[in-house]
């Protein structure tokens, strides 16, 4: 079957003299994976890792790797290139995705909400160093797994396990102490882009965040990105 579908790329991996394996999470089918044969109309400046492409399709059921024939750039994210700090985030991003996203998920508003990350990204000259934060929590609502803020006097530690706080304090990462329980309860009230946050604070959160994560995303494992992400002072 034959589709045009729009996608973003999230792997690219070289198979042979002008041929590559991509790994696209679609608009309208979810993750594909798909291979690829560069030529004069298919450079490879079109399958860089979080590319924004309109792709033609040839999908096979009983094939796990499909065929692209025709691909096109309709976003090109020139600023996130420009600017380590954005392309740091922007890996930390691709690489949450690849960890996250699943073969039998098609969701457009994901997709949506993907794909206006990415946007604001590259377009924000000075407010995005909590982009990652941001997408972090807004993410985790997609999958009905968002941690809930009922943090009060007798629930004041927060269980990564059941996605809320209890009168019970549990040793990291199965939840969190005092201290950071009531950070992560306010961080949950705010919303991250539109909020000033210490290098150090947002380090906190964001390994609190990545602890929730391993519960509630299957093989959800180590970030290789994230030292980055800490060496230029983003986190």
């Amino acid at each position: 079957m034959r589709v045009s579908d729009k996608a973003i790329v999230l792997q690219s991996i070289k198979h042979g003299d002008k041929k590559y394996i991509l790994k696209l999470y679609t608009y309208k089918n979810g993750l594909v994976t798909s291979s690829v044969v560069l030529n004069k109309n298919i450079r490879a400046s079109h399958i860089f890792p979080l590319s924004l492409i309109n792709v033609e399709l040839i999908l096979k059921q009983s094939k796990t790797i499909h065929q692209i024939t025709e691909i096109s750039c309709y976003y090109i994210l020139s600023s996130i290139h420009q600017s380590f700090s954005k392309l740091s985030i922007a890996q930390f991003l691709n690489e949450i995705l690849i960890k996250s996203l699943r073969e039998s998920q098609t969701n457009s508003g994901l997709y949506d909400f993907v794909e206006s990350c990415l946007f604001y990204l590259n377009d924000s000259e000075t407010d995005f160093i909590n982009i990652h934060l941001y997408f972090l929590i807004e993410f985790t609502k997609y999958f009905g797994v968002e941690p809930q803020n009922n943090y009060s006097v007798h629930a004041q530690y927060f269980d990564c396990r059941e996605g809320e706080f209890s009168s019970k304090s549990l040793v990291f990462p199965l939840g969190f102490g005092a201290e950071d329980s009531m950070m992560f309860s306010e961080f949950l009230k705010i919303n991250a882009l539109k909020i000033k946050l210490s290098n150090t604070h947002r380090q906190i959160i964001l390994d609190l965040l990545l602890a929730y994560y391993q519960f509630h995303f299957p093989g959800f494992n180590k970030i290789k990105s994230l030292e980055v992400l800490k060496e230029i002072n983003t986190c």
